[in-house]
C-alpha cells in the first residue's frame, strides 16, 4: 500500500459522514403517478346502453320466466 492510499482513506471517512448527514437532511421524493401528474379525476358511472336496459319490468319478467323454466326442467 501507498503512502497516497492510505492518506485518501483516511480522507474518505469524513467525506462519507458528510454525505450521510446530508441525505438525513433531505425529505423524501414525493412520486406520483402520470394520472395525478395530469390531474386525472374519475367521474362516476353514467347509465348507459348495457345497464338500463337490465332494469326494464320487461327484462325482469323475461328472466324470471327463464329462470322458473330451468327451476321446472330440474
Amino acid at each position: 500500500m501507498t503512502h497516497a492510499a492510505i492518506t485518501e482513506n483516511k480522507r474518505l471517512g469524513d467525506v462519507l459522514a458528510y454525505i450521510k448527514e446530508r441525505q438525513e437532511q433531505q425529505s423524501e421524493p414525493v412520486v406520483k403517478t402520470n394520472s395525478e401528474t395530469n390531474g386525472y379525476t374519475p367521474r362516476g358511472r353514467k347509465p348507459g346502453r348495457k345497464t338500463d336496459f337490465m332494469n326494464e319490468p320487461a327484462v325482469i319478467a323475461r328472466r324470471r320466466q327463464a329462470l322458473s323454466d330451468l327451476d321446472a326442467a330440474e
